[in-house]
């Protein structure tokens, strides 16, 4: 018989496939607790926390995990980032739903989480820029990156963890980071719709003073996203 899982759009579906199996897993931000609960149905984690700020949010997600029987693997923390999970036993740690730069204060915040054990998949609606500078910068390295689409928005979702080295950047990196190397449809669509984007800049700055450094710089910049989404000739 098979067993009745949550449903979960591309997205968190693709979060779900970067945890590690048999993990210990914190979804921080839960919300509805969709993910989290999905992990523990199908056995992926052995155990997992549900964490919110908000009380709200979090009784969806306590309405959730009843709903799915994995009450005894799945506890619900009111807490503000991860400061409900400090003394627990974790291994993986989702970071979802929110700005870059808010992950990367949350993150801040926790000088407990520079423990090279642990994993972290951390995905930003806003700022991902903001979000790789904090981690090249405080000995956070990005393994890999994938993207997933989802209400027509397409988002990059990181696999990090912490080897104490910083890792050094430039403008490029931090606006696309490990995608060009990703073989996702999606991670491809994200490299050119920004591309074409900056493009547009490129010719209303033109438009409005003629080509000059600025101009020239992003549509350079541009360039180098539509080459790296393999759809230059488009």
């Amino acid at each position: 018989m098979s067993v009745k899982l949550p449903v979960l759009d591309m997205r968190l579906e693709r979060i779900g496939q970067m945890v590690r199996k048999d993990s210990v897993c914190a979804d921080i931000g839960t919300d509805h607790g969709y993910l989290i609960t999905y992990l523990a149905v199908s056995g992926k984690i052995k155990k997992g926390f549900a964490c919110d700020i908000n009380e709200k949010p979090l009784a969806k997600a306590q309405k959730t995990i009843a709903e799915y029987g994995v009450g005894d693997k799945v506890k619900t923390i009111l807490a503000d980032g991860l400061c409900g999970i400090e003394n627990e036993s974790v291994d993986d740690i989702v970071i979802a739903g929110m700005g870059g730069d808010l992950i990367a204060r949350i993150l801040d915040s926790a000088p407990w989480t520079k423990d090279e054990r642990l994993h972290f998949v951390l995905q930003p609606m806003t700022k991902a820029d903001a979000l790789r500078k904090y981690l090249c910068e405080n000995g956070f390295e990005i393994e890999y990156e994938r993207a997933a689409e989802a209400k027509r928005f397409i988002y990059a979702i990181l696999s990090v963890k912490y080897t104490g080295k910083n890792t050094k950047y430039d403008d490029f990196f931090l606006n696309v980071g490990k995608l060009p190397e990703c073989k996702d449809a999606e991670a491809s669509a994200y490299l050119y719709r920004k591309g074409t984007k900056l493009l547009e800049t490129a010719q209303k700055i033109e438009n409005a003073l003629g080509e000059n450094e600025k101009s020239i710089s992003v549509r350079s910049m541009a360039q180098r996203f539509i080459k790296a989404s393999g759809k230059a000739g488009e």
